[in-house]
Order: structure tokens, then C-alpha cells, then sequence
């Protein structure tokens, strides 16, 4: 193996993610804005494991540099993986404002 380029990921770590959800639901009155949040944050929970959780497997012969690799793209791959959790969360959100409004 020769050399593993990095891949650029915007930094999005001061970025209110549950803001912006809030923001989503407040079109909705308090009373029914909380069980859409509960819906929300239900529907999120079960996409939790899939998106937060990973396993690494190393080659037998892999020396220390290549289980860095190895441990530094996976690194990467689930920071990916939780900001692709947070963009669900919030269509999710827009989704269920826009059922809550259907079924009115």
C-alpha cells in the first residue's frame, strides 16, 4: 500500500443540528409539537446503532502504520456516517411537520 490520501469533510461540529429540528417543529402548536419531537427522536433511535457503531478488523501480518490507516479511515467513515444522521433527523423533522399539516 502506498499512501492513503485523506478526503476533506467539512467541519460541521458548530453546527445546532437540534436547533434547526426546533426550528422545524415550531410550526407546530407546543401541545402536538412534543409528540412529534417524541416521533422524531423514536425515529432516530432506531437508526442509532446502524450509523454509530462499527467494528474494525485487522489484517494478522498488519504492522502499526497500516492499523492507523485502517483506523483513521474508519474514523472518518463514522464521522460521516453521525452527519448523515443528523441530515435524516432533520428531513425526518420537515416530514413530520408537513404530515402533522396533511392530516389538518
Amino acid at each position: 500500500m502506498s499512501q492513503i490520501i485523506p478526503f476533506p469533510i467539512p467541519d460541521h461540529s458548530g453546527h445546532d443540528y437540534d436547533g434547526d429540528a426546533d426550528a422545524i417543529l415550531a410550526a407546530v402548536p407546543q401541545k402536538d409539537r412534543e409528540k412529534l419531537r417524541f416521533e422524531l427522536i423514536r425515529t432516530i433511535d432506531g437508526y442509532g446503532a446502524h450509523f454509530t457503531q462499527w467494528t474494525l478488523d485487522f489484517p494478522p501480518d498488519c504492522d502499526e502504520r497500516l492499523r492507523k490507516q485502517i483506523y483513521d479511515i474508519a474514523h472518518e467513515e463514522h464521522r460521516r456516517k453521525v452527519l448523515m444522521l443528523k441530515d435524516i433527523m432533520l428531513l425526518k423533522a420537515r416530514v413530520l411537520v408537513a404530515e402533522y399539516f396533511d392530516r389538518r
